[in-house]
């Protein structure tokens, strides 16, 4: 799942996981399943945690150390 659907586009440092992700009509009834939920709070959380590591907004974060970050925990990227 891209990083953008936890990153809303009006609201500086805020992540939103779960069913509050964006997405078209097609798009969010896919993701609004329980396992994708799961899947984007930890995407969040591991989000985070690289934001306060690396004392940078969301915005400005390095998506490659958060997916290095989500492997070492056995998540799959691609």
């Amino acid at each position: 799942m891209p990083y953008g659907i936890i990153l809303p586009q009006k609201v500086d440092n805020l992540l939103v996981a779960g069913r509050c992700v964006a997405g078209d009509r097609i798009s969010h009834a896919a993701t609004r399943q329980m396992m994708c939920c799961a899947v984007t709070g930890q995407g969040a959380g591991v989000a985070a945690a690289v934001s306060v590591k690396d004392y940078v907004s969301f915005r400005e974060i390095s998506i490659s150390k958060v997916q290095k970050a989500l492997e070492k925990q056995g998540v799959r990227i691609k």
